[in-house]
Parts: C-alpha cells; structure tokens; sequence
C-alpha cells in the first residue's frame, strides 16, 4: 500500500510540474527572410520591427534564420515550424496559413519607380500610364501580393509586367532599370529612398488610388506550433509599451505631414476589437 501512494504521488508531482517545464520551453521557429543577407539593408524595415518583437519576447522563442526568395518563403511557411513576416493577408492565403490577429510591418505606400529621365507628374494613374505608353515594362517580384488593386491591375496586363523570381529579386529589378532594362517597377518607399540614394537618376512618383500605408503580418504554417507562435506573437503585439515601440519605428518611414494623416489611423489597428 506504502509503495502504491509512493507511486501515486510521483504521478502528481509530475503531472504537476510537466506544464511548468513545458510553459519555461522557449517555442523553436525558423523564421523566413524572404531576401539576402548582401540586401540586409534594403529591407531594415522589417527587420527593425521584428528585432523589436523579438526583443519583448525574450527567452520565450528560440529563432532561427532562413535567407530564401519570396516564393520558396511562401513554400516552406506551409511546412512545420515556419514562420515569415511582412506578408499581406489575402483570401487565398488565409485558406491555408495562420496570420496574426495584429500587424508588424507597416510603411509608407508602394511607389512606382522610374528614370529621373523620364519625369512623371507628381501622381500617377497606373492603369493609364500602361495605355499610353504601350511598349513600357513594368518589374515586379514573383510571387508578391501588392494589394487588391494592383494585384488586378497585373492579372489584366500581365504581358505588361515583368515578374521575377528568385532571391534579392527587387534588387536584381533595380539594376535592370538602372541599365534600361526596364521602365519602371513598384517598390516599397522605405527601400525606394534607401537604394535612390544608391543610384543615380532614379525617381519615385505615387501610384493613384494606393493606400497610405501598408501592412504586413505575421505568417505561420497552421499547426499546432503555428497556433502557439501566433498566439505568443498577438499576446506580445498587445502589449502598450511594445506597440508604442512599433509607432516610433514607422514614424521615420513617414514625412510629418504623412505621419499626422495616418498615426492615428495606426495606432487603431492595435485596438482590440
């Protein structure tokens, strides 16, 4: 009978302090970086914002790094243990793959970039721009989402737009303009202002109708690891002190005029619902 309740007792005491173990294990993920280390730079958005989050999250996540191109990085988030960032939610993603409740990367609007050559008004109608200049061609990386809009836009003109896949894809894009090898191609502005600076007689004009910021989230393969990875990253994401962290980051990808119209705005995508 001594032996039975010996046992029984070490049932409980295990029992009770397997969780405790199990809530002390930092979460494993490989987390995708859907460019190349040589193009660090180019893409300090996203990885200022995810060092923030990953920062708060402290011993709560043992992180590994993958430097894949963007369609290897959409392949592999569908497997066990992936995770990437900066994605936009669309309906056919969502099908298949865990999105956080809250966004991470968020800057200023798509640009389209072009030879300072070639002046362009100070806003540009896309869809018009492609009728009257037949013979123009537009890069764009394969693989991409870059919102309802344009998204359509390329689907109905997709012989007018060159998509390139692969690794360092918008880099290699810059240097075939820079050459004259395309047009034009739409890029991010934070990365736009960063590599303009690089290259000579580049410029960036708006795209009518384009939001005035963009928002990219957290993606992760739907497992039950993924749960727990998205879980953990909207838990960090809700916290005041991280998502005022987060609004200092994206003020510096904004002029101050563009950051009085879309702060606000912003900081209401934190809110609970």
């Amino acid at each position: 009978m001594k032996i039975l309740l010996l046992l029984l007792g070490a049932v409980l005491v295990r029992d009770l302090l397997l969780p405790a173990a199990w809530a002390a294990t930092p979460l494993q993920v490989t987390m995708l970086m859907d460019f190349g280390q040589k193009s660090a730079d180019a893409y300090q958005l996203q990885q200022q914002q995810w060092e923030i989050l990953r920062t708060y999250a402290g011993d709560k996540l043992d992180v590994k790094y993958e430097h894949v191109s963007l369609q290897r990085s959409l392949e592999l988030v569908q497997q066990d243990g992936y995770c990437s960032l900066n994605k936009r939610k669309t309906p056919q993603r969502e099908q298949h793959l865990l999105f956080s409740r809250y966004p991470l990367n968020i800057g200023a609007s798509l640009k389209l970039i072009h030879p300072a050559s070639k002046p362009l008004p100070a806003e540009v109608d896309l869809a018009d721009w492609l009728l009257s200049s037949p013979r123009s061609k537009i890069g764009i990386a394969a693989g991409r989402s870059y919102g309802p809009a344009l998204d359509q836009l390329i689907a109905q003109h997709s012989a007018r737009f060159y998509q390139l896949p692969g690794e360092g894809a918008q880099s290699k894009l810059w240097l075939m303009l820079e050459k004259g090898r395309l047009d034009a191609l739409i890029d991010y502005s934070a990365r736009s202002s960063l590599l303009a600076k690089q290259s000579d007689g580049i410029a960036a004009t708006s795209i009518r109708g384009e939001p005035n910021f963009i928002v990219g989230y957290l993606v992760c393969h739907p497992s039950a690891r993924g749960q727990q990875l998205i879980n953990l990253f909207d838990q960090l994401l809700q916290q005041p002190a991280l998502q005022q962290q987060l609004l200092r980051n994206y003020q510096q990808y904004f002029s101050p005029n563009e950051w009085q119209q879309v702060s606000a705005e912003i900081a209401r995508l934190f809110s609970p619902e």
